[in-house]
């Protein structure tokens, strides 16, 4: 019996083997095709919807005044050049030279630039101390220029603020000509009295609250402060290295 098989086995076992591989894989593909029948439709290859462009991948061409995305492919855009082209594309933001002539604020962080209040004969305002008997205009000064400002008046210390925040002027206590200067009294004040500014933005009233002597190097006091304030500075007569400041706050 045994011989037999073995002899059936030599004759037909290659074939066997391979009808066993056909049957196999007819079986697989019979399988895959009917569980592809079977499937729902949400189990098949998923369609893309096309997204909104991302406006940061945006690119811009102002010539044909357009706009391509990653979806536009490959696009050249000519560089603008003609004056026509810059006009338009300067268009889309404010023209620079417009910006502060549009600018109506007067004060940036407690500080008014001069030019917000000068008047047409260069005078900034007018310092009234009733204490002292004076009443005189303040002159705006470039920086190193006070001196001649003080020909005609008082001087404003042009790196100080005009209106709000820290005032600084200065004034003559004598003349060059030994006649008496508008700050002549200046050292008669004292803590609580009161003094005035006024310029075109407004009127303030003002009290002392320091009068004191310091070197003619120190400028601490001309430093910028939130609160409105006006500091006078004048020279004291037989100290040449030292200086008279008084300081008021503006009264609430």
């Amino acid at each position: 019996m045994s011989e037999k098989l073995r002899s059936l086995f030599q004759k037909y076992g290659l074939w066997f083997f391979i009808g066993l591989i056909l049957a196999g894989h007819t079986i697989g593909v019979v399988v895959y095709c009917v569980d592809r029948q079977l499937q729902p439709d949400t189990l098949s290859t998923p369609q893309y919807e096309i997204q909104p462009a991302d406006p940061a991948e945006l690119t811009f061409d102002l010539e044909q005044n357009k706009a391509y995305s990653a979806e536009d492919g490959v696009v050249v855009i000519e560089p603008v050049s003609s004056a026509a082209q810059l006009a338009q594309a300067a268009s889309i933001t404010n023209d620079p030279e417009t910006i502060w002539e549009e600018d109506q604020v007067v004060t940036y962080n407690s500080f008014t630039l001069p030019d917000k209040v000068e008047q047409e004969d260069g005078s900034l305002g007018v310092l009234t101390i009733p204490e002292i008997g004076l009443s005189v205009n303040v002159f705006g000064a470039k920086q190193g220029e006070e001196l001649e400002a003080m020909t005609q008046g008082l001087a404003h210390f042009s790196h100080t603020s005009s209106w709000d925040g820290n005032i600084g002027i200065c004034g003559h206590n004598v003349n060059f000509d030994l006649s008496d200067g508008y700050f002549k009294n200046l050292h008669q004040l004292k803590k609580g009295d009161k003094l005035t500014y006024s310029t075109s933005l407004g009127e303030r009233t003002y009290e002392v609250e320091l009068s004191k002597t310091i070197a003619e190097d120190d400028w601490s006091y001309l430093g910028r402060t939130g609160e409105n304030k006006i500091t006078l500075i004048t020279c004291i007569s037989g100290q040449p290295t030292k200086r008279l400041v008084v300081q008021a706050a503006e009264v609430k």
